[in-house]
């Protein structure tokens, strides 16, 4: 598994564009610091530039080092049991294309124990979004990627472990200070 990390932290490092499974559906992933990856992203997907991605991080101080000081209502959200993404605003430090027409982002704090491995090891956040061409059904699992993506990306990091994930999406929430607006329940 780890020979497996390595060669997605080579691609991730190349910079290239990676499909890595997540706590809930496989993903597309590349460095969230990297706007041509970004851009590539949305070609293999074919999704419009104004629809904004999933930011993966392994812990609240790298999240801080984007959106500052997180509270402690923001924490709960962050830490919850269930796999939860949160939107935030005044984004410092990562490139316009991965921003919203608000100027807002969605991060997550990954809970799957291998991706967050990933993400600590390359040192900076990545990209997630769903591995399919947009308006298509998620892949759930490697097997179910289409041969689309699959030719359109550098490398599939297929882990075979006992980690579960769920086939539950993940609760979407936007903060703003201590107001909450549940996106996705």
């Amino acid at each position: 598994m780890e020979k497996k990390i390595q060669e997605a932290l080579y691609h991730l490092k190349k910079p290239g564009v990676i499909a890595t499974p997540t706590e809930t559906v496989w993903g597309l992933s590349c460095s969230a610091l990297s706007e041509a990856q970004i851009e590539r992203i949305y070609t293999i997907k074919n999704r419009p530039s104004n629809k904004s991605f999933i930011v993966l991080v392994d812990s609240i101080e790298m999240l801080e080092h984007y959106v500052g000081v997180i509270n402690k209502k923001q924490r709960e959200w962050l830490l919850s049991d269930r796999p939860t993404t949160v939107i935030f605003s005044n984004i410092k430090g990562l490139p316009p294309s991965l921003l919203a027409d608000d100027h807002s982002l969605a991060f997550r704090i990954t809970g799957h124990p291998q991706i967050k491995t990933l993400i600590t090891q390359f040192g900076a956040p990545i990209v997630s979004t769903s591995a399919n061409i947009s308006g298509s059904p998620a892949a759930q699992t490697y097997e179910e990627l289409s041969p689309a993506i699959l030719e359109a990306i550098d490398y599939a990091l297929n882990l075979q472990t006992d980690y579960t994930p769920t086939s539950t999406p993940s609760r979407i929430v936007k903060l703003n200070g201590d107001e909450v607006e549940i996106i996705r329940p």
